[in-house]
């Protein structure tokens, strides 16, 4: 009879101690829960401010874009002539634009950066075909017609070219840095050095 008793009491003692564990587990489990639920509120706070923000981005892009040059060198052949193109489109590291704090959402200050301006060099052997040199001032008479803050605080961005069988063409973006304001212009010259800009 004892011997039933101590296994009846053992065993509501191992229930009962089982059911303090669950309720302990029950515990954890729930401040573990909230504190990776807040854990992951703080991180979600501290990624949009730091990470998400496309302008903090672009800024970080044209500052590494600033000791990166583009360099083009390739040819064409115009009526049975070879010529050579070499592209040159670089920053002058001047300092020369301001873009005002009302463009600058994420610092609401003015942000000092440079001008970035372009060389086009035509060559047939040896001999200079024809060389432009390219910036912001070339589009001047198309800026003039926008009403936009473009000629002040915009530079060349983003060149493209393109070389058809008697032309070369340039496409840029004239944007002020960082933003989502600007306009895509072209300039293009043909064999005989004579230029075309457009939008």
């Amino acid at each position: 009879m004892r011997l039933l008793i101590s296994f009846a009491f053992l065993a509501l003692l191992g229930c009962s101690s089982g059911q303090n564990k669950l309720d302990v587990q029950s515990d954890t489990t729930t401040k573990t829960s909230t504190r990776i639920d807040t854990l992951k509120a703080s991180a979600k706070v501290d990624t949009t401010t730091e990470y998400d923000n496309p302008q903090v981005d672009a800024r970080k892009d044209l500052i590494a874009s600033y000791d990166k040059p583009v360099f083009i060198d390739t040819f064409f052949v115009a009526n049975g002539k070879k010529l050579e193109v070499l592209f040159h489109y670089w920053c002058t590291m001047d300092s020369s634009i301001i873009v005002p704090a009302k463009y600058n959402f994420d610092t609401d200050k003015d942000f000092v950066t440079h001008d970035f301006i372009s060389d086009l060099t035509v060559l047939s052997g040896k001999d200079t075909v024809f060389k432009k040199h390219i910036t912001k001032a070339t589009f001047n008479n198309l800026l003039d017609t926008l009403d936009t803050p473009l000629k002040k605080y915009a530079t060349l961005l983003g060149p493209t070219v393109s070389i058809n069988r008697d032309s070369i063409q340039i496409y840029y973006s004239i944007s002020i840095p960082v933003t989502d304001v600007g306009i895509g212009v072209n300039i293009k010259f043909d064999k005989n050095d004579k230029s075309v800009i457009g939008q």
